[in-house]
């Protein structure tokens, strides 16, 4: 019966997890102002209370994360137009567009770790790093990537997929 998929208790833990969200939502609203403070130990308590909010917020969405992850898999229910109608809905409420999303997902899963065909997950060639047959720097990414260090050039490309890739993939 584990993997049976149902309706009623899909819906549960969907219902429960927003249920969770909004009460942590509620309590954070009792005790944190949007407000800025003006001392510096106001502002440490501020940042570290949203900072709480924010990690422990993250971690009850992750619930419904899931159920629209496996909507886009049509493992939520028995009935694919009710798969799409959910994980279009809690993929909107968590800004992620459903279809477009499904559909590059599934070619991930087709074509996992492939190096021609990947959607995702795609181990670079040398060539794509820039690099020649002695692997001498051809490019300026690869410059670049020398200059910085392997850690600060990890953080860039982290900053990068988050302040840039993602909302142009929003777009």
């Amino acid at each position: 019966h584990c993997f049976e998929r149902s309706y009623i208790w899909g819906m549960a833990f969907l219902i429960r997890d927003f249920i969770i969200a909004g009460g942590f939502v509620y309590a954070t609203s009792l005790v944190l102002s949007t407000d800025v403070p003006d001392t510096a130990a106001g502002i440490a308590a501020w940042v570290a209370g949203w900072s709480f909010y924010a990690f422990w917020m993250g971690t009850i969405m992750t619930g419904p994360w899931v159920v629209a992850h496996e909507c886009g898999h049509g493992a939520f229910s028995p009935s694919q137009d009710w798969n799409d109608v959910v994980g279009f809905i809690v993929h909107q409420l968590l800004l992620v567009p459903y279809f477009a999303w499904q559909y590059t997902h599934a070619k991930h899963h087709r074509r996992t770790n492939h190096l021609l065909d990947g959607e995702s997950h795609v181990p670079s060639t040398a060539a794509d790093n820039g690099l020649g047959k002695n692997q001498e720097r051809l490019s300026f990414y690869a410059v670049w990537h020398e200059a910085m260090g392997d850690g600060a050039f990890a953080a860039f490309q982290v900053w990068s997929h988050l302040a840039i890739g993602w909302p142009l993939y929003l777009l």
